[in-house]
């Protein structure tokens, strides 16, 4: 089969899709199947992803480019050729000119569109920018959504989320969404790099206990709630440190974060490879105090490598709907993806951040280190890339 994933960027400084998208790509490549991206390349946003086996089409951005949603002959010239060759397109986000693109490739070439908002119908996400999306949802994104033949979610919570927007919120002529749940897979390491990776680069570090946020500098992820929860427990737990990891997406923000910190703290930037694993593997437990999250790449990947995490109900890993349990209780075979209930973690809501992190706190190293071991299982029990990729290929045949 041949497949076609339309994406804004996989620029690795992009978070969670640059990473998910041609991981997804790679599996399904590995399963026999023809598969391209189509992109922008944005150099300021660090090197373009790379997928095993894809080949990965891209055109050039600039800062410019993508402050007003990606447009250009170019990328459009790109998505169309691209459409032609192919048997299914796979869109991936809402709102920007590559979604346009691909819908309008899709319809053009006679070819299947596969929609995965990635978030971005997500009731937190719906409410920030109201004005751009509402011209954008005029002007194309709901001719984009209801010519999608499929939708992605990468949980069950997504995929409420995504057919309560489309019924309620944007009102739009599908009767019943048709929605695949296809979560991220994740690799667990053969081995997690020790301490001293990262201890080499950041002293400070030594002879401490971590507290690890690891994501992009956003006040969607709630780190400036972290920050001044943990400032108000810092002198009683005197034996850790808190470790901030990730991009600025927004440096106005991270001004605010910093301020409230006073100089405590390590700020270790973005880290790929072996430095994360180690900041990872290594933390006493990993803190995401995030307000909304479609998936949340960096909980299981902390899962994968042995540590707890604390989280909100605004992830998939924090919460279990009523809809949810009742399918549980109807299909054996669903299992919940609340972490506390798995015995992993803490979770609580963006405004419980300090109580939640005096629990983590209060737990003894081995506790933390069981609620890893149980984590570690889960992951590779039930995470793989290659479940999803071929549940998502069969999906796409029913469509073709």
């Amino acid at each position: 089969m041949k497949i076609l994933h339309v994406i804004d960027s996989i620029n690795l400084r992009q978070g969670g899709p640059s990473v998910s998208v041609p991981a997804l790509a790679a599996a399904q490549a590995k399963l026999g199947h023809e598969v391209t991206i189509a992109c922008r390349d944005y150099e300021y946003l660090g090197p373009v992803a790379t997928a095993e086996g894809v080949k990965v089409h891209t055109v050039p951005g600039s800062r410019w480019i993508k402050g007003q949603g990606g447009w250009g002959c170019g990328f459009r010239k790109l998505i169309e050729e691209g459409a032609m060759k192919t048997d299914v397109i796979h869109n991936h986000g809402v709102w920007l000119a590559a979604n346009y693109y691909a819908r309008r490739a899709a319809v053009k070439a006679g070819k299947p569109l596969v929609s995965s908002p990635r978030g971005m119908l997500e009731e937190w996400s719906l409410g920030r920018a109201k004005l751009k999306k509402g011209v954008a949802w005029w002007l194309f994104e709901r001719k984009n959504i209801e010519s999608a033949a499929l939708f992605h979610a990468t949980s069950e919570s997504e995929a409420e989320a995504i057919a309560s927007a489309l019924r309620i919120r944007m009102r739009i002529r599908i009767k019943e969404p048709k929605i695949i749940v296809a979560p991220n897979g994740v690799d667990v390491p053969e081995k997690i790099p020790g301490r001293e990776v990262s201890e080499k680069r950041f002293p400070k570090l030594k002879g401490k206990k971590w507290i690890v946020f690891m994501s992009r500098i956003h006040p969607k992820k709630g780190l400036l709630e972290l920050a001044e929860a943990w400032m108000t427990l810092r002198e009683k737990y005197s034996e850790w440190v808190l470790v901030i990891a990730g991009p600025e997406d927004d440096r106005e923000y991270a001004g605010k974060v910093r301020e409230e910190l006073k100089g405590e703290g390590v700020w270790m930037g973005e880290l790929t490879g072996e430095e994360k694993w180690s900041a990872l593997g290594n933390a006493g437990f990993v803190a995401l105090p995030t307000y909304s999250e479609n998936f949340g790449i960096v909980v299981a990947e902390t899962l994968a490598a042995g540590r707890p995490v604390l989280t909100t109900t605004g992830t998939p890993w924090g919460t279990v709907s009523l809809k949810m349990k009742m399918k549980m209780k109807e299909d054996k075979r669903l299992q919940s993806m609340n972490l506390e209930e798995r015995g992993c973690g803490v979770i609580c809501e963006v405004g419980g951040v300090k109580g939640a992190m005096e629990k983590m706190l209060g737990f003894s190293d081995k506790q933390r280190d069981e609620m890893g071991k149980r984590g570690v299982k889960w992951m590779r029990e039930e995470f793989s890339w290659g479940r999803s990729a071929k549940e998502l290929v069969e999906a796409y045949q029913g469509i073709v």
